[in-house]
């Protein structure tokens, strides 16, 4: 090795070295950004299987087969909020005073029994102070609030899905391009994968979220838990989020619940086990067999690194993420096994057939 390319190495690796720190940084400064890309990219997935079914049924445009996918969306939305919008605003509102109101009775409850009184007290020494039990219970009217970030989050999400369910094409274009040459075909290999696993879940989640708020709002309904319809949407968008989400959705049903009767209140939390239960080893599985189902611990483990880092935002949009990064593994894996495999058959061809293609 001369000099010069010594040299030259030398400040190739300076370079790549500040390249990787100038990428990371922007990463972490932009996380919150990217991670809404992220959801735009899983809205975009779900825009995008009816517009190109009416693109290929009606053959017509991209841009105008999604236009009618989002008029029929805006119509059956527009249809809910008209029909039930005022009803739901006025549960979400009455849940929102029912729920402190009915901490307050259970600790109440709790007190008049000595167990009741020994579970207090070491709920008490746990969290530091007599009101933390009751202020960390009214702290679930923060989370059923709409803050100012949600909505732009949410804009910024519906915006970014319409863009990258409109011309799909394009930003693969970009990225490809931006790809050596003889790296192309991995590259589509792991977005390939990455898709399928993406879409596999969503279908997955879509199915487990309408199954459980149907199966929760009947079953409340049944043990005569004020607002079950309510009380199931908030189970059914919960489970949005892989495990975290179904321990956060019993919260509200079971502090209703124990407010009414200790019965009632094991009852309800049966009720949310069994449902969980029916959902993910029954149901599911039955209506769908290619449904990927991503690694609990792997997923947990994202889950925390995310919230640790971005908060809520994180925790919601973890599950997605981990499906997408398995698949670029899968996709890179499968690129190493394809080059193994020619390299071995290149080794088994016969000498003569090798000399002949050099020939």
């Amino acid at each position: 090795m001369t000099e010069h390319d010594f040299r030259s190495r030398i400040l190739f690796s300076a370079w790549m070295c500040v390249a990787s720190v100038v990428a990371l940084f922007v990463a972490w400064t932009g996380r919150y950004v990217l991670l809404l890309l992220l959801g735009g990219v899983v809205g975009a997935l779900l825009l995008s299987v009816p517009t190109s079914w009416l693109e290929t049924k009606l053959r017509i445009r991209r841009v105008l087969a999604l236009a009618l996918v989002l008029v029929a969306v805006v119509a059956v939305l527009a249809g809910v909020v008209v029909l039930r919008g005022p009803a739901l605003a006025q549960q979400l509102s009455t849940l929102q005073e029912v729920l402190p109101e009915s901490a307050r009775q259970i600790l109440a409850r709790l007190n008049a029994d000595s167990w009741g009184q020994w579970v207090i007290a070491h709920l008490v020494s746990s969290a530091g102070s007599p009101d933390a039990v009751s202020a960390a219970v009214s702290g679930i009217r923060g989370v059923l609030s709409v803050t100012t970030l949600t909505v732009a989050g949410s804009i910024i999400v519906l915006f970014s899905s319409i863009f990258l369910a409109a011309e799909p094409d394009f930003y693969l274009r970009g990225l490809r391009l931006l790809t050596p040459a003889e790296h192309r075909a991995t590259l589509d290999r792991c977005l390939a994968q990455a898709k399928a696993n993406l879409q596999a879940w969503l279908v997955a989640k879509l199915l487990s979220m309408v199954l459980i708020g149907v199966m929760v709002a009947l079953g409340l309904w049944a043990l005569r838990v004020p607002l079950p319809g309510t009380l199931g949407i908030i189970a059914g968008l919960l489970t949005f989020i892989p495990n975290v989400g179904p321990i956060v959705s019993v919260v509200p049903a079971a502090l209703l619940a124990f407010a009414i009767s200790p019965t009632r209140g094991v009852l309800t939390l049966a009720l949310f086990g069994l449902v969980h239960f029916l959902e993910g080893n029954v149901i599911t599985p039955l209506a769908e067999r290619s449904i990927v189902r991503l690694p609990p611990a792997l997923t947990l483990a994202v889950q925390l690194l995310l919230a640790t880092i971005t908060g809520a935002l994180g925790l919601a949009m973890a599950a997605p993420l981990t499906a997408v990064g398995l698949g670029i593994v899968q996709g890179l894996m499968a690129a190493e096994s394809r080059s193994r495999t020619q390299i071995e058959d290149l080794d088994m061809l016969p000498e003569s057939t090798e000399v002949h293609s050099m020939l």
